[in-house]
Parts: structure tokens; sequence; C-alpha cells
């Protein structure tokens, strides 16, 4: 997982504060529902991400429609349900774009906002912290920052973990971040990722990683990638 830094300037925050504006001086509610700009929010949340899933980070492409590319905007902190706060529904700050590669799958198959539902997570993407706390192993998995080499290691020994190693368990977990699906794509990912670093220097590896780093689009599982090319670096 990746902070994702929000900035006050923003256009999406500047097409969610004039709709407020409008509806504050009309009189009227600030419910999501409602809310007429979702593509248009979309299209800047996307850009803002530079083109990946708030939690997986796989490529996301447009606004809803089929999984080819397809997302949604994301609530945080859930619009609805026990955990739900409707003053949060359009706050900038509260708002990301997750992938649709699941929607309509059944309950097992389904990851990111499509498994979170209205359930609560860990804020990792607004920490700019977060990569401390996940790393990744040779068969796809992301896993808590830790001792243990498989996720299943981490399942088995929950209670002796530290308590920002549980959180970021129960945040793989809620999201559903080890779906085959994704283990395989990031599998295959990190493959060709080592082909590349087989033949690079360290002082190739930073200027690199600095590339990817100020791209306007990131590559898919840019933060799995960067994990490796560091260990070189």
């Amino acid at each position: 997982m990746r902070y994702i830094k929000k900035r006050a300037l923003s256009e999406s925050a500047e097409l969610l504060n004039d709709w407020i504006r409008r509806r504050n001086a009309a009189g009227q509610n600030l419910l999501y529902v409602h809310f007429d700009k979702k593509k248009e929010l979309n299209d800047n949340l996307r850009s803002e991400q530079k083109g990946i899933c708030c939690y997986c980070q796989q490529k996301i492409a447009h606004y809803q429609g089929d999984n080819y590319g397809g997302s949604h905007n994301e609530h945080l902190i859930p619009e609805n349900g026990e955990y739900g706060r409707e003053d949060l529904q359009v706050d900038y700050n509260n708002l990301y774009a997750s992938c649709n590669y699941s929607k309509g799958k059944s309950k097992d198959d389904q990851h990111c906002g499509e498994a979170k539902h209205d359930n609560l997570i860990t804020a990792f993407i607004q920490r700019v912290d977060c990569d401390k706390h996940f790393k990744y192993n040779v068969i796809g998995e992301i896993l808590p920052s830790g001792p243990y080499k498989t996720y299943d290691e981490y399942k088995e020994r929950y209670d002796d973990l530290t308590g920002d190693q549980r959180d970021a368990y129960d945040t793989i977990q809620t999201l559903n971040l080890n779906h085959e699906s994704i283990k395989h794509l990031r599998k295959g990912d990190q493959k060709e990722l080592f082909k590349i670093l087989g033949g690079k220097t360290r002082e190739q590896v930073k200027t690199y990683i600095l590339t990817i780093n100020t791209k306007d689009q990131y590559p898919r599982f840019i933060d799995m990638l960067l994990y490796y090319m560091k260990q070189k670096e």
C-alpha cells in the first residue's frame, strides 16, 4: 500500500467544495448520493493517484463500467453502516479511487473497495510512512512488516504481533489483497523486475527509483517494485 498525498488546491477538492457551497446556499443536504459529478471526481482522483487503485495498486483507467480498468469513488471511512460518517461523505480527504476488478463477484473473490464495503480499516494510505508497514514475498503476497515470511505465518501467530502488525494484517485481510488473482499478477511482475535488476548497477537502480517516483503514471504494484529495488539499492 502507498501513502496518497491529498492537496488542498487539487481539482478534486475544488470540485467538491464548489458543490458543497452551492448545496449549502440552497439549504440542501450534503449526501454523496446526490453529488452529480461523480465521473469528473473520479477522473481527478485517478490522476492524483497516478493511475493506480488506492488499495491493490493495479492500473485503473476509467470510471465504473466493466472490470477492464474500471474504478469507483471509494470512501475510506464508510458512507453507511456501523462505522458510517455522514459528515465525511463529500469530504475530499476521505475519497479515493478504487478498482472495480472484483465487481459483481462472490464475496470470497472480492477485493479492495468491493471487499471493504462498510467496514473500517486503518488509514495507512493517509500515513506518510505507509510503506514501512508492509513488505512482499516471492509468491506474490503482501505482508505486514515483521519477522515472518508468509501470510499464513502471520495468521498463525496473530496474537504475538505488535499493534501495527495486527493493523496491517487486518487491513490486508479486510481488503483481500492476497486474493489469488492479485498474487498471480504480483508474482509475474516480480519475475520481470528481477530480470531487469539483474543487469543493473546500484547507481542505475537509484536512478530507476527516482524515475518511477516522478512519473505521471505509476507502474502497476509500484510499492512492491520499489520494495525490491531498494533492497538492491
